[in-house]
């Protein structure tokens, strides 16, 4: 056993990394006051552990778990019984052979966060690098056991596409996303009061598309981004389509920075993008999306952040949204637009832990119909405290 553990040890590499946070969330009037809902808090946690094994050769593997990741609920002893007691958030292998890498299985997938962030695809990935040029090719299959209908005519959902990058020098970088989603499922799964299957209305099929700079003159930092759905792949009447662009400056401590963007024909943005009432995937988000699957929308934001010290950073962020509405036809205009007022503080305890506050206030306005209707137009607060380490 003591000789075999030692081959063993020399033929690969593994390590563990990880990450870890606790937080507390309060959360009021989220319902715009439409409700007689009460503020909540809560508090949730979780644990992910990496593991990365490296063979002699080069060939990898790569997972990730996550454990308790879920919201107290005085689970206890009966915490086994959750789904996401212990769960792999992505899992997949690799061999290099020289430029190119060759890997398949259930992987992270970030392009950008206007157009999709932190995505799990079950893909089959090549991946080609030569200095600062590097392009990939990749096959996913998005549902495969559909329903017993559709599984009878192997009638499955995919995408295929490639992805180009190219660092241009020190100071500007870009990248492409083409890709076209395959959906021949014809049924929804679900079946009807006479216990017929539904049939699917519509094709889903369609061609996606993405672009995203980054660049700095000197302390202007620039960065944009631009997005397209085709109609049937994104389920609207026309194709959506979207862009946003920013200008910051970092003048010492501080950096403030200006963004104006849009979207168009029910495009809406992956919702890792935003801010911190809307959109940024926060527990306290208000408005889940940037974008609107009904019409359009756009916004102007000011976005600051200071280092107070080493251990110490600000950020704040003051925010115009727009929404305007088509229904049936009918273009509804001046149905919401909102104002967020948010910010969010940062102690770092010690090396690889760190203590954060945010908060925000978003302060919503209806018109049209929905103004006539009597719709409550409350603003919403929220907060969380959050503990996070890294190993």
């Amino acid at each position: 056993m003591l000789v075999g553990s030692i081959a063993s040890a020399a033929y690969a590499e593994v390590n563990l990394s990880g990450d870890a946070r606790a937080r507390y969330i309060y959360k009021d009037k989220y319902d715009f006051g439409n409700s007689d809902q009460d503020a909540m808090d809560y508090f949730d946690s979780r644990i992910r552990v990496k593991v990365e094994a490296k063979a002699k050769g080069g060939a990898f593997m790569k997972a990730r778990m996550r454990f308790d990741d879920i919201k107290w609920d005085g689970q206890g002893w009966g915490a086994y019984k959750e789904d996401k007691n212990v769960w792999v958030d992505y899992a997949f292998i690799g061999a290099p052979m020289g430029p190119i890498t060759l890997s398949a299985g259930r992987m992270p997938a970030n392009f950008s966060k206007f157009f999709a962030w932190d995505g799990r695809p079950s893909r089959v990935k090549i991946d080609y690098k030569n200095g600062g040029f590097r392009l990939i090719g990749f096959y996913d299959i998005k549902d495969e056991f559909v329903n017993a209908n559709d599984d009878l005519e192997d009638n499955d959902f995919t995408q295929i596409g490639i992805v180009s990058a190219l660092k241009i020098n020190d100071s500007w970088s870009g990248k492409v996303w083409l890709g076209y989603q395959n959906d021949d499922r014809e049924y929804t799964g679900e079946v009807d009061d006479a216990g017929n299957a539904i049939r699917r209305s519509g094709d889903a099929s369609g061609f996606k598309g993405a672009i995203q700079l980054n660049g700095k003159i000197g302390t202007i930092a620039i960065e944009g981004g631009a997005a397209y759905k085709d109609a049937d792949a994104q389920g609207t009447a026309d194709d959506g389509f979207g862009g946003y662009a920013q200008v910051g400056m970092k003048l010492g401590a501080f950096t403030p920075a200006l963004q104006v963007g849009f979207t168009k024909d029910g495009y809406v943005a992956d919702n890792d993008f935003g801010f911190i009432m809307i959109g940024a995937a926060e527990p306290i988000t208000a408005i889940n999306n940037v974008g609107n699957k009904l019409g359009d929308t756009q916004w102007a934001a000011l976005i600051a952040k200071a280092t107070v010290s080493e251990n110490f950073k600000l950020a704040a962020n003051l925010v115009y949204y727009d929404i305007d509405i088509d229904t049936d036809g009918v273009d509804v205009r001046g149905v919401m637009d909102a104002i967020e007022i948010s910010g969010s503080g940062t102690y770092t305890i010690s090396e690889g832990a760190d203590f954060t506050v945010k908060a925000g206030y978003l302060s919503p306005s209806y018109d049209g119909r929905l103004d006539s209707a009597g719709v409550q137009d409350d603003g919403a607060f929220g907060a969380y405290a959050r503990l996070a380490i890294k190993f």
